[in-house]
């Protein structure tokens, strides 16, 4: 067959392919037979007839996957992926020659590819109705709700029934504070569950994903074939899979430009509908990454607005929201309650011998020493060198005892010196007057400590 002129007789990038039939699903050698000229001229001066491909291109499992099913099995694929390693978008039909042009083992077909340098929604978009149905419903259930986690959690049962998978599961990194965690997880069976899987699914292996999709949009693994393929890339999370009795899986990364927020993943799956599912899961993923980005920058902001960034403790804007909350009966202290005032003495003085730098020094140091005291309280920095403690549900004697603490561990000497003033409120019916007397008392102590220690400049 002129296969040559079978590729000429085209204007967009074309070639025929072959591949080596191994049998039982397995594949050898996958060769550029022939090119046409806008296949060379993309490709550039390495090619030449009759190669393997990934002489070429990087080698790439679902590639070759595409190649083994419309070669051999003569199924016409379509797809567009985002070809990591080479920084473009690739969109590839897969078209099956007959079975009358096979020689032995050897199984031919066509493709066509065109390069796109994004994400075009018009490819994105060509897929099939019941998959468009799927994920149209898929987006209206995650506006159907402003709790992020029961949205997940929804998406997710319905990505699980979809596949008919053992389990579909979501899990979050942050990979600046190195910590990983499972958003939601669902299995077939309703008596299982993620925690049963802890020794598998550790942080090692979580943290190990990266390096395995960071030249691929996908990982997928539908035989033994491809865990071995797998176990040669990422040894660690081949042991875990096989050890979790894992026979099949497709993980895509959750991702925000270039920043990766999770990971998605499927296991043990009908690997006959694996064309369907891969279409559905990295459709649905665009969605899914993008809630997870927005429910990441509204927990930043919402962080921002309510923490105070030096010390780590809640800010002056927290308070006041707490202390309309409890004016309106919205959320009230539980009484028996107590509030304490602390002053930093000596900031003004630690800011004109060493700097803000000491000074910000010093207010971090005040801030850990009262979440010593008070772990399980309210604490808040007012502004400056004021702060703010809460103590809910707290009886006298006990809220008598962690204000002597605080005294003792922050008096005249100590590195930490506060002015402090406290008032114990026993049925709770005045936040407000409870912190004005607390502020009072505070100031009281303040004005005795300069006046026992006139070298310490106020403020």
């Amino acid at each position: 067959m002129d296969f040559q002129s079978i590729v000429d007789s085209y204007e967009m990038a074309a070639a025929v392919l072959s591949v080596e039939d191994k049998g039982e699903g397995r594949y050898g050698d996958i060769r550029i037979v022939r090119a046409n000229s806008m296949y060379r001229k993309i490709m550039g001066e390495g090619y030449h007839d009759d190669m393997i491909y990934y002489e070429l291109i990087p080698k790439e499992s679902k590639f070759e996957d595409f190649c083994y099913r419309c070669a051999v099995h003569k199924q016409h694929l379509h797809a567009y992926v985002d070809t990591k390693s080479m920084g473009v978008w690739t969109d590839g039909t897969y078209i099956p020659l007959s079975r009358n042009l096979d020689q032995g083992n050897i199984h031919y077909f066509m493709f066509f590819f065109e390069f796109t340098k994004g994400p075009e929604a018009d490819a994105l978009s060509d897929v099939s109705m019941d998959s468009a149905t799927f994920v149209i419903k898929t987006c209206i259930k995650l506006r159907q709700s402003n709790e992020f986690c029961s949205c997940m959690s929804a998406v997710n049962c319905d990505i699980q029934e979809k596949t008919d998978s053992f389990c579909s599961s979501i899990v979050l990194v942050d990979e600046e504070r190195d910590k990983s965690a499972i958003l939601c997880a669902k299995f077939r069976n309703d008596c299982a569950k993620i925690e049963d899987f802890k020794e598998q699914l550790t942080h090692q292996v979580i943290f190990s994903w990266k390096d395995t999709v960071k030249d691929r949009d996908n990982i997928i693994v539908k035989d033994e074939h491809d865990m071995d393929e797998l176990e040669k890339i990422n040894p660690l999370w081949a042991k875990s899979l096989r050890a979790a009795d894992v026979k099949s899986l497709i993980l895509v990364p959750l991702c925000r430009m270039d920043k990766i927020l999770g990971y998605w993943f499927v296991t043990n799956f009908n690997t006959d509908r694996l064309i369907e599912i891969k279409e559905v899961i990295e459709l649905v993923s665009f969605f899914i990454s993008a809630e997870v980005a927005n429910n990441n920058l509204m927990e930043r902001l919402e962080f921002m607005s309510n923490v105070d960034l030096l010390t780590g403790l809640r800010n002056r804007n927290s308070m006041n929201y707490r202390v309309d909350l409890f004016v309106s009966g919205e959320r009230k202290v539980p009484a028996p309650f107590g509030v304490i005032f602390a002053d930093l003495n000596g900031l003004k003085q630690a800011n004109d011998t060493g700097g803000h730098i000491a000074g910000d020094a010093l207010l971090k140091k005040a801030g850990n020493l009262l979440s010593e005291v008070f772990d399980k309280d309210e604490i808040y920095r007012a502004g400056g060198d004021e702060f703010v403690v809460i103590t809910p549900d707290c009886a006298k004697e006990q809220f008598e005892r962690k204000v002597e603490e605080i005294r003792k561990k922050a008096s005249y000497g100590c590195e930490v010196c506060f002015a402090i003033g406290s008032h114990w409120d026993e049925k709770g019916e005045n936040l407000r007057l409870a912190m004005h007397l607390a502020d009072e008392a505070m100031y009281a102590d303040k004005n005795k400590f300069y006046e026992e220690h006139p070298d310490k400049a106020r403020r």
